[in-house]
């Protein structure tokens, strides 16, 4: 019985610790982000033909209807000071939660939003992050629309 039990130990033990190898060498760290030209993680920068407020307002009722693991994102906070958003949301991943912040520009013709999500502890995320980034931008392309 106890070799039994000292095998199992060990097997849960290899288990653990190639996870996290693997995690660390496909998946380096623990924040996506959008930027101009996609950057690393493909995540783009979107320009939308609206205005702030109009933005800002999409992207707060849209927040609290995404999920992840079955649980709703959570709008913890909604910043508009001069011709720039601030929304800040909670997005849960199983025993964790991640910050999620998108950032709201006016320009001439139409707004900017950057969105970027990242882990509160930990060196790794196995792609959570930028599955948060990929999921907001979705919903706002179709309720926005890119321009």
């Amino acid at each position: 019985m106890n070799k039994i039990i000292f095998i199992l130990a060990g097997m849960f033990f290899v288990f653990v610790v190639a996870t996290l190898v693997i995690g660390r060498t496909f998946f380096p760290d623990n924040i996506a982000e959008t930027a101009p030209d996609g950057g690393a993680k493909g995540l783009k920068t979107r320009i939308y033909k609206t205005d702030l407020a109009n933005a800002a307002k999409v992207v707060g009722e849209t927040i609290p209807t995404l999920s992840s693991w079955g649980i709703n994102w959570k709008l913890t906070e909604t910043k508009i000071e001069n011709d720039i958003a601030i929304i800040k949301a909670e997005v849960p991943v199983v025993f964790f939660t991640d910050d999620l912040e998108v950032s709201i520009k006016q320009l001439e013709n139409g707004i900017s939003l950057d969105v970027r999500s990242n882990s509160r502890i930990g060196k790794s995320d196995f792609g959570e992050n930028r599955r948060h980034v990929a999921q907001i931008l979705e919903a706002l392309d179709k309720k926005i629309g890119e321009r």
